[in-house]
């Protein structure tokens, strides 16, 4: 028996309901109950999102260049802020973009005072939610008002997380959510928040071999993360992880939205359980481990429990006899490969939330005892 690190969302009840008509203002109410911002748009992916908020912000100072800092600044040149931990399609997206990055030290976290020792040398910021934590995103966005730049909420993995009961996404200028299969809601596809309208450049098609992959992956989950042989198919998921993810620049088709929307539907109760296992976790963890809790007023998606361990490597290792798999997000990395914060964070561990109360009990379980061991 082995107890997979990841748990998704989708069920294949969600891929049957594209055959019900969905009512148009029942759509709306449904994404606005978590995606505030007044203009929205669908893309492939949520790397394509930040791309084209990019390509956007380019657009937009080309035609103005009428900020001060930004006056002898060739807009083909964007210099843009982003956390040095982070997952790396964020990097991807700012290349592509043709986009100079320009890293800030971040933990899991991010903190002000790191953003604040570059933010005059930005035109804007990726201010990135990562597991969905949220950082003083208030403290942050003064920062950005002060000196004129912009703001880019990283909402991929924080959707329907809150700073004081008020919804990330709603704070920035732009905010960008990712719905891939392993998201808070899941799938394929990403979403654009923005405070105006965006010049959203033509895309191809979805490959219908891609979206084919995507439904069979979506069909055969509960198999294969089912415990009695998730030992034997986690060698598949490993090696699907080290390939480099294609950046999906595509037109989202009609389906594939519905999909989601039906996710959207019981969001509510999927946000919910995650919450009360996360609460369950601290409680139980918090004297056994180092692990990252919600700064205050903040209300976390908790997509993932994060802890920390010095043994990250035979932590891992015991727990993998003892039925669990515990492991680092590998696509988070620290992207310069030299600050401080960043190569700390790399230590992280994680387990979905989004489970049964029994199967967490036995995972939270496993750690203490794993943990108390070594002590």
């Amino acid at each position: 028996m082995l107890i997979s690190q990841q748990k998704i969302t989708p069920r294949i009840t969600d891929l049957l309901g594209i055959f019900k008509k969905q009512d148009k203002k029942e759509i709306q109410n449904l994404v606005r109950k978590y995606i505030l911002n007044q203009h929205l748009y669908w893309t492939g992916s949520g790397r394509e999102a930040l791309r084209q908020i990019l390509l956007d912000i380019k657009e937009n100072l080309s035609k103005t260049q009428n900020r001060a800092h930004n006056n002898n600044n060739n807009q083909n040149n964007l210099k843009v802020g982003m956390p040095a931990f982070t997952c790396h399609v964020v990097l991807d997206a700012v290349k592509r973009a043709g986009c100079q990055p320009v890293f800030y030290d971040s933990g899991v976290v991010a903190e002000a005072e790191d953003i604040e020792k570059i933010i005059n040398n930005v035109d804007a910021l990726i201010l990135c939610h990562n597991f969905g934590f949220l950082p003083n995103i208030p403290k942050i966005k003064e920062l950005c008002q002060k000196n004129k730049v912009i703001l880019i909420e990283d909402c991929a993995q924080a959707l329907g997380a809150k700073f004081n009961n008020q919804l990330a996404g709603s704070f920035g200028d732009y905010a960008f959510y990712s719905f891939g299969i392993s998201k808070n809601i899941g799938f394929c596809g990403g979403l654009i928040g923005s405070k105006h309208k965006l010049n959203i450049r033509r895309q191809p098609f979805f490959p219908t071999a891609k979206l084919i992959k995507i439904i069979g992956e979506t069909i055969i989950s509960p198999l294969f993360f089912n415990r009695y042989i998730y030992h034997y198919t986690s060698k598949l998921l490993k090696n699907e992880l080290i390939k480099e993810q294609e950046s999906l620049d595509y037109q989202l088709p009609n389906f594939t939205k519905k999909i989601i929307l039906n996710q959207f539907k019981r969001y509510d109760q999927i946000i919910k359980k995650r919450r009360k296992n996360a609460d369950y976790c601290i409680q139980e963890l918090n004297r056994h481990t180092n692990l990252i809790k919600p700064i205050k007023q903040t209300n976390p998606a908790w997509l993932y429990f994060t802890l920390f361990s010095d043994n990250k490597e035979q932590l891992i290792h015991k727990l993998l006899k003892a039925g669990v798999e515990l492991g680092e997000m590998q696509t988070f990395q620290c992207l310069d490969g030299k600050s401080t914060k960043a190569k700390e964070a790399e230590k992280h561990l994680t387990f979905a939330l989004y489970r049964d109360e029994k199967e967490i009990k036995y995972i939270v379980d496993k750690i203490k005892r794993i943990i108390n061991e070594r002590t």
